[in-house]
């Protein structure tokens, strides 16, 4: 992951066209707002103008990939007309995407043309009504389709089901403790924060009797892990549901030594991928993906 400094976006720009080209183009461009007080008080920036912050900064900064030059007057975002160095190698479109988390940020993404990167936290029945709403927002506000979606997921895969169960609560588990920690959910700044009460929800979630081990649970329960025919399916299932034709798996979390991370990864990569690889685009095998 890069991460660049949103709030300069000439300097981010160029950071992005200098590692394009040392990438030979093969460079997938991520973008998001950020979630954990922290990054923004590092910074100096005030967290309750995020939303309006990145969406001008993006458009800067999309805007100059494509023309390699940079000229954007908004609220918040003032930048003269300047030309990068280096130029653009070739387009972004089609190879730019974002983390949403909000209805609202997946508006945005929509109407800056940003594909959806998917990270497991939220019922899948909601993620697909949000993706079905994003690709219409995206067809209107564009005239095209969007690029199809990304899924991300907490992998941990084993021949033994019940001990794929356990690792897989132990390490997600802890992992899940790392992420209310860092963005403090359990926290009620949140709520309070312009732009981020859909994310102060999860304090009140997080305060009812139970809530910390319920919502762990959940969040367990959402990632794939078992067998490899389980963690197949899984993923096969998250894919179809919002027409994914992509997976990005993370298979060291929460303290996992490398030995056991690399044992799980090494059996995905042998009788898991070969699987998922082997299935056709989304859009030729799922007819809900039609406008």
């Amino acid at each position: 992951m890069l991460v660049l400094p949103w709030h300069d976006p000439v300097r981010a720009a160029e950071q992005i066209l200098l590692l394009d080209h040392m990438s030979n183009g093969r460079l997938i461009l991520g973008l998001g707002r950020g979630t954990g007080r922290v990054e923004f008080d590092g910074f100096r920036v005030y967290m309750g103008q995020a939303r309006q912050q990145f969406k001008e900064s993006a458009e800067a900064i999309l805007g100059a990939l494509e023309t390699g030059v940079m000229e954007y007057e908004g609220e918040f975002v003032r930048q003269p007309r300047v030309e990068l160095r280096p130029g653009p190698l070739k387009s972004f479109k089609g190879r730019t995407y974002s983390a949403t988390v909000s209805p609202e940020s997946a508006e945005i993404m929509a109407r800056i043309g940003t594909g959806v990167l998917v990270v497991p936290q939220k019922p899948w029945q909601m993620v697909e009504e949000e993706t079905a709403t994003y690709r219409a927002t995206y067809r209107e506000a564009r005239g095209e389709e969007p690029p199809p979606p990304v899924v991300a997921g907490w992998t941990f895969v084993d021949d033994n089901a019940d001990r794929a169960e356990e690792q897989a609560r132990r390490w997600i588990g802890a992992y899940w403790d790392s992420v209310i920690s860092h963005y403090e959910f359990d926290k009620p700044h949140l709520k309070d924060t312009p732009g981020y009460e859909f994310h102060g929800l999860m304090y009140d979630r997080l305060q009812k009797p139970g809530g910390m081990e319920k919502m762990s649970d959940f969040y367990i329960g959402l990632q794939p892990w078992g067998t490899p025919e389980q963690v197949y399916e899984k993923t096969k299932t998250f894919c179809d549901v919002i027409g994914a034709d992509s997976f990005v798996g993370v298979f060291r979390y929460g303290g996992m030594p490398v030995d056991v991370a690399e044992k799980s990864l090494r059996l995905f990569a042998r009788e898991v991928m070969p699987e998922l690889k082997a299935l056709a685009p989304a859009a030729d095998r799922l007819t809900h993906l039609q406008a």
